[in-house]
């Protein structure tokens, strides 16, 4: 078993763990090497009725036209991202090319961060033994942490939106 699928088989719900399938087939299909938080929040932000989407919507009043011109943010910094350079071009166009992406040290910390976060909700103190399969990330604390990320940052604020505004708003009671 891959890191990745046991990171997502025993440490994140399903619900979070089909947004990071998406965001790896959107690394896929884009060619990158590594999965990143941009990937995630992209992803996390084409759900329609999704939590980040609504959470925008909500974060200042912003209207419809922001979110797309957020999405389009993400876009542009998704082209931002390098390809990975082992992969052939035919390769990435070949559906049933094994290649996939590897989850880069920036997602990696931000599960941690959510998994941090999900263990004090749970009321784990942070220094105790505790077996992980105990505690899944939900949702909300996955979202939490891909906008702690300065990537995701920096795009929110492209877009106008302040990252911090929405995870408040997202980590609420």
């Amino acid at each position: 078993m891959t890191t990745q699928s046991a990171l997502q088989q025993r440490l994140i719900t399903n619900e979070a763990a089909t947004i990071v399938q998406q965001a790896v087939a959107l690394a896929k299909s884009c060619g990158h090497a590594e999965v990143t938080p941009v990937h995630v929040a992209s992803s996390m932000l084409a759900v329609t009725n999704g939590l980040l989407r609504t959470v925008c919507l909500q974060s200042h009043d912003a209207h419809p036209l922001q979110v797309r011109a957020l999405e389009l943010c993400f876009n542009v910094g998704i082209n931002r991202l390098p390809l990975d350079s082992t992969s052939s071009t035919m390769s990435m166009l070949d559906s049933d090319s094994h290649h996939s992406p590897r989850l880069s040290n920036a997602l990696v910390a931000a599960f941690k961060r959510a998994l941090a976060d999900q263990l004090h909700l749970h009321g784990f103190p942070e220094n105790q033994q505790q077996p992980l399969l105990e505690v899944e990330v939900e949702v909300e604390q996955l979202v939490g942490s891909i906008l702690d990320d300065p990537s995701v940052s920096s795009v929110m604020r492209d877009a106008g939106f302040s990252s911090s505004q929405v995870k408040n708003i997202v980590l609420l009671p």
